[in-house]
């Protein structure tokens, strides 16, 4: 019993604790984050270094593979022109043997080569004769055999030749593979590269605004700015920027149909290529990164004593985290087309309080206070152009 009476205060007690946001993250912290991020470009950019060194060995070896192929083809070449010559040779020796014989035909059955020999005026000539027609005969056989096993030794240079072109075809087939592999791995590692330095550049830049106001490494980040600008910790008196340096407003804000049914769009709509830079409407900390209307992001403003948040939906990518400072120059998100978009654009979004901290839902539920309730039309504090009109500065 009382186990259960323990348990039911802790949850009481849970439950009645608000809720709030805290960035308890010290600015010591936030530098050791810095020189982790710093490691990770440094260790990425050793990475893109080695991986591009492999790519251009790889093409040298490809290269070099290619020039053995077409060497070896020559060489192919070359011997199938000499068998062919061998064979030339040996029907012209066939021919002047049965010039200087005249009996070389077997379907003469020694006729021609008795006529000669018995054509011998004395004994000494008959031998001579005889040692003549042995010596023409013994010669052009040794010549023709000779020529034959050359030729057999060129169809077996050929063959070897033809299995190196294989080997070597295989081999150039493997390297292109690698060659494909790396090359992916190197826009994989440019990507991450940039990514990495958009952390460090972002982290470096977040950290000088907190020196920037004298803040030590052991103040958390929210007691730094609260030291400097109170509980608010945004400054007051700043105005409302547009979102990007150009666009063309493609939706209002209000009731539309879409789709084929009315609805209520919360937003105004500026059309713009995807990955076009996105800026923070104003100087403000990110309260939200994730998916509520495609990649999303939610950033809360103090002006003037009063709590907005500008919402940015459809985008491409993120470039800023929960928690970071940015000013009205940081470069927030790109611009894209993620989620249920009717195209490539900003949906801005203008409320009143901290979505996401003091509210959560988009539409108006009966679970609670949503969004719906706090958003007004962003032209009431940015200039923007009439429906359909596109604006070229901030």
């Amino acid at each position: 019993m009382k186990k259960i009476l323990y348990s039911l205060i802790t949850l009481l007690v849970v439950f009645t604790i608000p809720i709030t946001t805290i960035n308890a993250k010290t600015i010591g912290q936030l530098e050791k984050e810095l020189d982790a991020a710093q490691k990770k470009l440094n260790d990425t950019n050793t990475k893109k270094a080695m991986n591009s060194q492999d790519l251009k060995e790889t093409q040298n070896k490809i290269s070099e593979i290619q020039s053995s192929i077409k060497k070896t083809e020559e060489s192919i070449d070359q011997k199938t022109k000499e068998s062919e010559q061998l064979e030339k040779d040996i029907q012209k020796k066939n021919e002047q043997t049965k010039d200087l014989m005249r009996y070389y035909q077997k379907s003469s059955s020694g006729s021609a080569m008795i006529e000669y020999i018995m054509g011998a005026e004395s004994i000494t000539d008959l031998v001579y004769r005889l040692s003549i027609t042995e010596q023409i005969s013994s010669y052009n056989k040794k010549t023709v055999n000779e020529m034959n096993e050359m030729i057999k030794e060129n169809e077996e240079i050929k063959k070897e030749l033809a299995s190196k072109k294989e080997e070597l075809v295989k081999l150039k087939s493997e390297q292109e593979v690698q060659l494909t592999v790396l090359n992916q791995k190197q826009s994989e590692l440019n990507k991450e590269g940039e990514s990495d330095e958009a952390s460090v550049k972002s982290m470096k830049k977040e950290l000088e605004y907190y020196k920037s106001l004298k803040c030590s490494s052991s103040d958390t980040i929210d007691g730094c700015l609260a030291k400097v600008y109170g509980s608010g910790y945004l400054p007051s008196g700043t105005t409302f920027f547009r979102p990007t340096t150009s666009g063309r407003i493609s939706s209002e804000f209000g009731k539309r149909t879409l789709f084929g049914s009315a609805n209520n769009h919360f937003a105004i709509d500026i059309a713009m290529p995807i990955g076009t830079p996105v800026y923070a409407v104003a100087p403000g900390i990110v309260g939200y990164t994730g998916e509520v209307c495609g990649i999303s992001l939610v950033v809360w403003h103090n002006i003037n004593g009063q709590t907005y948040s500008s919402i940015y939906c459809h985008l491409s990518k993120q470039l800023v985290k929960k928690g970071q400072v940015v000013t009205k120059d940081t470069m927030i998100a790109k611009s894209g087309n993620t989620g249920i978009s009717t195209g490539p654009h900003l949906h801005l979004g203008m409320a009143t309080g901290k979505y996401k901290a003091d509210y959560y839902y988009y539409y108006k539920t009966s679970r609670g206070d949503s969004l719906e309730n706090h958003t007004f039309n962003p032209r009431n504090v940015i200039n923007f152009p009439a429906l359909g009109k596109s604006y070229y500065n901030r």
